[in-house]
């Protein structure tokens, strides 16, 4: 999915920033999850990563187009309207 986001002239540029931002995401929950943990206890934060994991279809079916059987170009077009 992330290589169909980005412009062919500037994709890998574009899927370095996209590993990028996965793996600090990554440290960021790591580096906060007992801080949070403190903070929320336990079962609220779980509630909180539930409700995330719960949005997540809404935010992709809603606002992620659907690039199923279109060429580079076309997904282009479409995702830069």
């Amino acid at each position: 999915m992330v290589s169909e986001i980005f412009p062919i002239r500037t994709r890998g540029r574009g899927i370095s920033l996209a590993v990028l931002t996965n793996f600090g995401s990554n440290a960021l929950v790591t580096f906060a999850f007992l801080p949070l943990k403190e903070l929320l206890g336990a079962e609220n934060l779980f509630l909180l990563f539930g409700a995330i994991a719960l949005l997540s279809p809404v935010f992709i079916v809603f606002v992620v187009p659907e690039t199923k059987g279109l060429s580079l170009e076309e997904i282009e077009t479409k995702i830069s309207k």
